[in-house]
């Protein structure tokens, strides 16, 4: 099943606009792509959920992406996003 992307919302729309072009147009939208086929592989948030979930993108995983998962309409939403390169 491929998830549909809803989208930035709340602080990572605004994160999004910090974000060097390169990072937003390389490693950072690598895996956003990758996260629509397989968002299980990414790490939940808290311990018993699971709709809430982080993943690391970057060369060196320097980061962070927080989402929801929306189950009922197959949707994957961004929530937050953290770059420490």
């Amino acid at each position: 099943m491929t998830y549909k992307f809803d989208g930035f919302h709340g602080r990572a729309l605004h994160e999004l606009h910090g974000l060097p072009t390169e990072v937003r147009d390389g490693p950072l939208l690598e895996r956003i792509l990758d996260l629509l086929e397989s968002p299980w592989d990414a790490v939940p948030a808290s311990p018993g959920q699971s709709l809430v979930r982080h993943a690391f993108f970057g060369e060196n995983q320097e980061g962070i992406l927080t989402f929801l998962l929306i189950e009922e309409t197959e949707r994957l939403r961004i929530i937050d996003i953290l770059w420490a390169g």
